[in-house]
């Protein structure tokens, strides 16, 4: 089994399961393989690993799922959303009035929402630390839905929105400070 693989069922492991769990448990299989490779047991010790992981799997999603803990990261980005979307509605208003010039204001309110979605995923990614990405997800989904809709903003500003809106929200959620990679 290579270290790359080892790596990949150690990484499904940590994300179904709460940290001190998913040491434990990857503590406990990697001791069992290690006492497999040491006998020189005739079993595929790759094979075996895979298998144990593979019966765990469902265990381990019903237990998340019993948790709560995705609805804790649903709530908390669909709120970091509407929250976003709020700000940049008090954001448009404000300055507004503030811009005669149409793209002035384009360019204003595009970088305040990039600022909020910064700020929203700071927060998402405090509260919850899945919550970012999820986040990134539904402002890309958002924008794709507003490119598909005819809407009166500029092409440019949903196209730049696409790709800067998710990269502002994942910025934010970096800045939290948290201690695991935000894509991991």
């Amino acid at each position: 089994m290579s270290l790359s693989t080892l790596a990949l069922s150690q990484w499904i492991v940590a994300r179904l399961m709460p940290p001190a769990q998913a040491e434990a448990l990857i503590g406990d299989l990697l001791e069992e393989r290690r006492l497999l490779l040491q006998a020189g047991s005739r079993v595929s010790v790759a094979g075996w690993y895979w298998r144990q992981l593979a019966s765990s799997v469902p265990v381990l999603l019903w237990a998340s799922m019993r948790r709560g803990a995705w609805l804790v990261t649903v709530v908390t980005a669909v709120a970091s959303f509407f929250a976003a979307m709020g700000i940049q509605l008090v954001l448009n208003s404000a300055l507004r009035p503030m811009t005669t010039s149409s793209f002035a204001r384009d360019v204003l309110m595009f970088l305040s929402f990039a600022a909020a979605l910064a700020a929203c995923g700071y927060v998402a990614a405090s509260i919850r630390l899945g919550a970012a990405r999820l986040l990134a997800f539904l402002v890309f989904a958002a924008t794709v839905a507003m490119l598909a809709i005819s809407t009166r903003a500029p092409l440019w500003y949903e196209g730049s929105l696409l790709v800067v809106g998710p990269l502002a929200t994942i910025a934010g959620a970096t800045l939290s400070g948290r201690r695991r990679r935000v894509w991991l």
